[in-house]
């Protein structure tokens, strides 16, 4: 497992959580997002669209999964949204058990946005996940985001291939 497929955004959910709930599918393209007049428009993690283009590598732990910096894909941006995954747990499976869960089914479908399998790609993930106070608000879903690894991004990474 690489390092960076938990990274900041596990701590950013600890303290803050996301709620609702998306059905799962894997981004076909990237979505366009209006801006504002500084070109960024803050959102709740349930509220990105596949192919959103997000500043969120430099949240400090405890940042607020509530309001994430959406920018134009065409500017630099540190992660993209490639898939909304539902999951079909009836009570909360705990900490761990999203960890887990999300590294594995994040990984499952890196290919099918990248254009290469996970572990040939120099490219990785981070996700967002639910936690226990966000679950009792029906919160059923992880968030994955592909990421250049120390690196901020220009265009999608969709069909990348690296």
């Amino acid at each position: 497992m690489k390092p960076a497929i938990i990274g900041v955004l596990i701590g950013a959910l600890l303290l803050s959580g996301c709620a609702g709930s998306v059905s799962g599918s894997t981004a076909e393209q990237p979505a366009s997002e209006s801006a504002s007049t500084e070109g960024v428009v803050l959102k709740s993690v349930m509220e990105l669209k596949l192919g959103a283009c997000v500043n969120d590598a430099k949240a400090p732990d405890g940042a607020d999964a509530e309001a994430l910096a959406v920018v134009d894909c065409a500017t630099p941006h540190d992660s993209e949204l490639y898939a909304v995954l539902a999951l079909e747990n009836s009570s909360f499976p705990g900490e761990q058990a999203l960890v887990d869960e999300g590294s594995t089914r994040c990984a499952a479908v890196f290919g099918d946005f990248i254009g290469v399998d996970f572990r040939s790609s120099v490219l990785d993930f981070n996700f967002y996940h639910p936690t226990a106070s966000s679950w009792v608000d029906g919160d059923r879903s992880i968030y994955c985001m592909a990421i250049d690894p120390g690196l901020q991004v220009t265009g999608s990474l969709l069909g990348a291939k690296r």
